[in-house]
């Protein structure tokens, strides 16, 4: 009985085998990776792979200045090189005989791709230089953008404009330096575009920009010089000053600048580069207010406003030339709508003459005043200034036409 037993008993034991078949589908396929160890190589790859990227990016690219495409290569290699890899992790230790082995038909074909791809990307590398903001026609030109108001309460944004046109008009000062005018370079005001397309549009080699932090009577200015180019900074500076100072930091920057752009200053563009419109400071910022709100003038107390402005800042430096075109240009626009022109023209007259008889140079006096001869003497030699600035006043002919204009509005010669 015990001898048939222990007969009986070998296939009772084998019955559980069947249970040791391999599981099939997803199941399978999942316990395969694990076995094959794939999820630890994809992590590996993906951190390694991250490592080799940041590297190739910050220290050839961004710090050594190679071409941008050494990226697509170091992607293309770390991927071609995970699915060789995968490839050959997959297809190891397979019993199952076969005609031909499947990972020596992948693993070559995958190396042999990635390596094409790499050739080709190196041998555009060249290529890709193009790519980059081609040089300025202009030797020396430059661009100053609209200084950013970095003050906690946000509100020197007036502050911030007048710098920006101070400066431009600095520059402007140099024959040797092209600048691009204040409408041109204030149509980039409040935009996050790329330097190269700015420098694109305003056909310039080089750009100013920066930032103003005013707070409890001490100034911060950051300024940037970049290269359109190549978007580098070419120099870059903070100054740390009282508000009584100002002026002389906006002599700093603007000697600063012709200096870094290599330029030669006359003794006169010298001059003309520090020469400063009032050494006071209050007038100087209610100037600043008056122009402000000038430029978002729309209904009659604001230009009442804003000539209050001018006036006060001319109380306080009654040779301040500008604050006189302030009033000027105030009572121009005053006119044309909500004052007569009979009552607004003349005080705009008299204080664009007081301008001038101030600063025989100041192109915006000239202007002004051009403006006035042309619509109340019909002085067209004395209007030339202003028939220059405006090409459309060429395209008038007819006296009487304007003339009968100037009566409907409320002004009779």
């Amino acid at each position: 009985m015990r001898e048939q037993r222990e007969a009986m008993s070998p296939p009772e034991r084998e019955v559980p085998a069947a249970t040791k078949r391999e599981p099939s589908g997803l199941k399978g396929f999942l316990l395969e990776m694990r076995m094959k160890r794939i999820l630890e190589i994809l992590a590996g790859f993906a951190g390694g792979g991250w490592l080799i990227y940041e590297i190739v990016h910050w220290i050839l690219v961004v710090h050594y200045h190679l071409p941008e495409k050494l990226l697509d290569i170091t992607l293309i290699t770390l991927v071609g090189t995970l699915l060789c890899t995968l490839t050959w992790r997959w297809f190891a230790g397979r019993e199952k005989p076969r005609k031909f082995k499947l990972k020596l038909i992948l693993i070559p074909l995958v190396f042999l791709l990635t390596i094409l791809l790499d050739i080709n990307l190196i041998l555009h590398l060249k290529e890709s230089v193009p790519e980059t903001f081609p040089a300025s026609q202009w030797k020396n030109s430059i661009a100053v953008l609209p200084f950013v108001d970095m003050s906690p309460q946000k509100d020197q944004e007036y502050f911030c404009d007048e710098m920006t046109e101070e400066l431009i008009n600095r520059l402007s000062n140099i024959r040797e330096l092209r600048v691009p005018a204040r409408t041109s370079a204030f149509a980039f005001k409040g935009k996050a575009e790329d330097i190269r397309e700015i420098g694109r549009k305003l056909n310039v080699e080089k750009v100013l920009e920066g930032s103003v932090r005013k707070e409890d009577g001490q100034l911060r200015i950051t300024v940037q010089l970049v290269n359109v180019s190549e978007s580098y900074h070419v120099w870059s500076e903070t100054y740390d000053k009282e508000l009584t100072k100002v002026f002389a930091t906006q002599d700093e920057i603007a000697l600063t600048v012709a200096d870094k752009l290599k330029l030669t200053l006359l003794s006169d563009e010298k001059a003309r580069l520090v020469k400063r419109p009032t050494e006071n400071l209050e007038a100087y910022n209610l100037y600043l207010l008056g122009r402000y709100f000038l430029d978002r003038a729309t209904k009659e107390e604001d230009y009442q406003k804003v000539i209050s402005y001018f006036e006060k800042a001319s109380a306080k430096d009654p040779g301040y030339a500008l604050a006189y075109v302030g009033q000027a240009t105030c009572y121009i626009l005053f006119c044309l709508g909500y004052l007569a022109p009979k009552e607004g023209y003349p005080k705009a007259m008299e204080a664009a003459k007081k301008a001038i008889e101030l600063d025989e140079e100041l192109a915006e006096a000239h202007a002004s005043l051009g403006f006035l001869k042309f619509f109340l003497d019909w002085d067209f030699a004395g209007a030339m200034i202003f028939i220059k600035v405006d090409p459309w006043i060429k395209n008038l002919r007819s006296d009487t036409r304007y003339k009968e204009l100037l009566k409907k509005v409320g002004f009779e010669k």
